[in-house]
């Protein structure tokens, strides 16, 4: 599996527009590498949603930073360069919810799918949820613990974690106005639990 069927099929084209064919072609060859041998050994937990999230993008973004960790010229800006192939792939979804936060209806349409979409796509494998709060004001929800911080710890990447953690940032708040995400930390930062909050967009002034 390449990342042509990953999140991220413009990785080889953003290597070689950043960095130049005679350094951008090796890094997405070792990217490439890495993917492959992640994927190889992935304990999906038998669950396909964890598949998912591991093959199109958890894994994918792990074997692009330890590819730009590997080289001495892209060393130093891993973190940096990570970040803006994630940004591509954020801005796409983030424009996909901008319909819906324009709806005057957008926080109940949400209300109405989001547990059971959350409940099939976080799956406890990978997640141990604790729901706190679902009424017409806010909806909250704690991560106790994450398959995506475990992953990163396992390959000695966990510095890189709060990219994931950017993706939810950038991609929930194109549910404003209806909807407005917010949050006081997350596990990858220090904090014990990830926690979620969308609130009726209504209600705040």
């Amino acid at each position: 599996m390449g990342f042509d069927k990953t999140f991220f099929p413009y990785f080889n084209s953003y290597c070689i527009d950043k960095l130049g064919s005679d350094l951008g072609e090796p890094v997405f060859i070792e990217a490439e590498n890495k993917l492959s041998d992640m994927i190889k050994e992935a304990d999906y937990r038998n669950n396909k949603s964890i598949r998912w999230h591991m093959d199109e993008n958890m894994l994918p973004t792990i074997a692009i930073y330890l590819a730009f960790k590997k080289f001495d010229s892209t060393a130093m800006k891993a973190y940096e360069f990570t970040d803006e192939v994630l940004q591509i792939s954020r801005l796409k979804a983030f424009k996909k919810n901008l319909s819906m936060g324009k709806l005057s209806f957008g926080y109940f349409a949400f209300k109405l799918f989001c547990k059971s979409i959350m409940m099939k796509q976080y799956p406890k494998q990978g997640w141990d949820m604790q729901w706190i709060r679902y009424d017409k004001n806010e909806i909250h929800f704690n991560m106790k613990s994450c398959i995506y911080y475990e992953t990163t710890k396992k390959y000695n990447c966990t510095e890189m974690c709060p990219l994931f953690c950017a993706n939810d940032d950038v991609i929930l708040s194109g549910y404003k106005p209806a909807v407005v995400f917010e949050r006081s930390g997350t596990i990858a930062l220090g904090q014990d639990t990830c926690d979620f909050h969308f609130k009726n967009g209504k209600y705040i002034k």
